[in-house]
């Protein structure tokens, strides 16, 4: 009796450690900001202890986007980038020791609705390729939701333009997710072992 109390509270402390869900967020730039043109903090959207997030702004040399109130795609507000035609914009979500990071989604709008040419990439820093690109792509009145559910423990670059003065980005809904430690591994196999080592006695007996 006292083999499988012990058995039982190992591999229950085992599983506890691959118990952790994710935690879901999303940035959404109008939760912070409300006047036109405002610099938007470059560590906007992070969580501490869980996702750094960052930003910049190429074509100005910062590391920050702007914000404006309204007026892309269907009234959403937006975070922009440059002065003008060839600028982009670029998201950084890292995350930190320990944790996974999933980019869900994001949007994309067009200033006054107008239909403007533009593209994105998604690059997963843990592989050696860019991971997603849309090519040329157009982004009118409905604006564009993209889904890239990809997944990260060094990080991930969201890169939109050449047109992110007029094409803007928001609502970026990212969840993190702890990685087990490599104890928590070595911990659930020993439990595995101990059950099995245990059942094998029960069978001799």
């Amino acid at each position: 009796m006292l083999n499988k109390h012990l058995s039982s509270a190992f591999l229950g402390c085992a599983m506890a450690a691959f118990a952790t869900g994710a935690n879901a967020y999303q940035i959404n730039f109008e939760s912070a900001y409300n006047a036109n043109w405002a610099d938007i903090s470059p560590s906007f959207g992070s969580i501490a202890g869980e996702v750094a997030v960052s930003y910049a702004d190429p074509q100005r040399n910062l590391s920050t986007l702007r914000y404006w109130q309204g007026g892309y795609s269907g009234g959403h507000s937006a975070a922009f980038a440059g002065t003008g035609e060839g600028s982009t914009g670029v998201i950084y979500l890292t995350p930190l020791s320990g944790n996974s990071v999933t980019l869900n989604s994001f949007f994309l709008g067009s200033y006054l609705d107008a239909n403007r040419a533009s593209s994105y990439y998604i690059d997963n820093l843990s592989t050696p390729d860019i991971d997603q690109t849309s090519g040329s792509i157009t982004i009118g009145a409905t604006g564009l939701t993209v889904t890239p559910n990809i997944s990260s423990t060094q990080g991930i670059v969201i890169h939109f333009g050449p047109t992110a003065y007029n094409v803007g980005i928001n609502h970026i809904n990212f969840s993190v997710t702890p990685v087990p430690e490599p104890d928590a591994y070595a911990l659930l196999l020993a439990g595995l072992g101990l059950i099995a080592t245990i059942a094998r006695r029960r069978r001799a007996s």
